[in-house]
């Protein structure tokens, strides 16, 4: 543009400062703010454009995006004092949503009293932005209060309004709130979409309460909204944990009716409560099923599995299961899985079997935690193998895994009755950090 003597405008400017916040270059963005009024010579065209609002909110924004409020702010001062270029709704919005994020809804709440001050008229937008900023630090009540004032000054709520306070309530378990929220959303003539739904849906069945689920369900169909995977998964888990399994298989033809096909997700929760009620045909046969549809078993799966194997007392399928993990699928196992199948090789009396798979666990790279050494403590106690239980001790401290209650019970019984508390003693001391209250005796 220079070198054919055309001169940059503030459109041309708002292009290259817009693009440059897209791409977090927020400094580059405002070292080209300042070149647009400098008034300095390039190529022989002197540059001197006045800044308008909207590059003032694209860097604003910016600069909220990049957890730089404060700067924005500042910003907002230069634009006021520019004339004819006041902060408009998009420059609050921009901050109060920034201030939000943050975790500073105060700050937040009163930048919406300063637009209200200063005759600047909020929007949707705004209301949400507070409504969701307090609903996600656990302030429901003050985001119900707001919203109710925002509704006597005129500003009705939409989706992303109820959505948020209908969430909010669902996870304190106020299911009761919610659906008032939900019934005052239909009054008010805002129309219900699929995450209102999906949000309830996932209320009632986390707590259990699945025939409040279906009839959630009923009204979501009767819109002609078709539920997703992700909301049929959920009832699928609802079900599970209230052991109606008949109701599951309606789930699972009604998911294969609307051409859904089931995930990790569905196949896991399904494995899992096979497992639960003890029923490892059935696991295996949703297994084969899930490997069959070309869904890739996940670690969740293979814990699953290998948790029911052991609690039904068939440690050496859950080894070959294991076996199997580690040899033909690219899954490797996790902590959790170690710990299962220890637990259950030391209350088979495998005790050199779990310690084994210990010094397995330690070359495939799977730290330790305080439940495997509460496993490894269980079983040497059993077998009366006070060497090895010092060796183990020893490398708790070295791997700064520290013991809980469960593990201080098993070594002060255990030790101060075979006469080694000067070894309790030191083990206690050589956690740093350990809890005061179990320490303070020994030490």
């Amino acid at each position: 543009m220079v070198e054919m003597d055309i001169q940059p405008t503030v459109v041309t400017f708002g292009i290259l400062i817009n693009h440059m916040c897209k791409f977090r270059r927020v400094d580059d963005a405002l070292e080209v703010l300042e070149k647009m009024s400098d008034g300095k010579e390039s190529g022989g065209i002197s540059v001197s454009v006045e800044p308008d609002a909207v590059i003032y909110n694209t860097l604003i924004d910016g600069l909220c995006k990049v957890g730089r409020q404060q700067e924005g702010l500042g910003l907002m001062e230069r634009m006021r004092s520019q004339r004819g270029c006041a902060p408009d709704t998009i420059t609050y919005n921009c901050l109060i949503d920034g201030f939000c994020k943050a975790g500073e809804i105060e700050k937040g709440k009163e930048l919406f009293d300063e637009m209200n001050k200063e005759g600047v008229a909020p929007n949707i937008v705004t209301v949400n932005t507070l409504v969701g900023g307090m609903c996600r630090t656990g302030r429901v009540s003050n985001a119900v209060d707001f919203f109710v004032e925002a509704q006597r000054r005129g500003t009705k709520g939409d989706a992303v309004t109820y959505t948020a306070l209908i969430n909010a309530f669902c996870k304190v378990n106020n299911f009761e709130k919610a659906m008032e929220l939900f019934n005052e959303m239909l009054k008010s003539g805002c129309s219900p979409d699929a995450i209102v739904y999906s949000t309830l849906i996932s209320g009632f069945s986390q707590a259990g309460r699945m025939a409040d689920a279906s009839f959630v369900l009923a009204e979501l169909k009767e819109l002609g909204i078709r539920p997703d995977t992700v909301c049929y998964n959920t009832l699928i888990g609802g079900f599970c944990r209230v052991n109606k399994f008949h109701r599951v298989s309606e789930m699972l033809k009604e998911m294969e009716e609307a051409g859904l096909k089931p995930d990790t997700i569905t196949y896991n929760t399904l494995i899992a409560y096979a497992s639960k009620i003890g029923d490892l045909k059935f696991a295996c046969k949703v297994m084969k099923k899930m490997i069959k549809a070309g869904v890739v078993p996940t670690v969740a799966t293979y814990g699953a599995l290998i948790n029911a194997y052991c609690l039904n007392g068939n440690v050496n399928e859950a080894m070959e299961i294991f076996k199997d993990m580690k040899a033909a699928s690219k899954v490797p196992p996790n902590t959790v899985i170690y710990n299962i199948l220890i637990d259950s090789l030391c209350k088979n009396n495998k005790v050199k079997s779990a310690v084994s798979l210990m010094e397995d666990m330690e070359i495939q790279g799977v730290t330790p935690n305080t439940t495997t050494y509460n496993a490894i403590f269980k079983g040497l106690r059993d077998e009366k193998d006070l060497e090895r239980v010092f060796e183990f001790m020893d490398r708790m401290i070295e791997h700064a895994c520290n013991p809980d209650y469960i593990t201080m019970e098993i070594l002060t019984e255990w030790l101060s009755a075979v006469g080694e508390i000067e070894r309790l003693k030191n083990f206690c001391c050589g956690m740093r950090g350990f809890w005061f209250h179990c320490t303070k005796g020994f030490c």
